[in-house]
């Protein structure tokens, strides 16, 4: 009996540890499945916002010649 409860953790070892190593591949490919989706919505997210900063510079910076250019012209008047 006792030989055959000194074999059996061996095969049963194995398998364990097989399965252990098919476990962390899928844990990886679900973790990675996740991570990616996630790094882009954010990414695009901050994109969005530079793009949103920089429009209003941008309309911030022709207001301001807009007025000096009433400025200018009422002077002229």
């Amino acid at each position: 009996m006792q030989s055959n409860s000194s074999t059996q953790p061996i095969a049963n070892s194995q398998y364990i540890d097989s399965r252990m190593q098919t476990d962390s591949s899928v844990n990886i490919f679900i973790g990675y499945s996740i991570l990616i989706p996630m790094i882009v919505f954010v990414g695009f997210n901050f994109y969005k916002k530079y793009q949103a900063a920089v429009f209003c510079r941008q309309v911030a910076y022709l207001e301001k010649l807009w007025h000096l250019n009433i400025k200018k012209e009422l002077e002229e008047k």
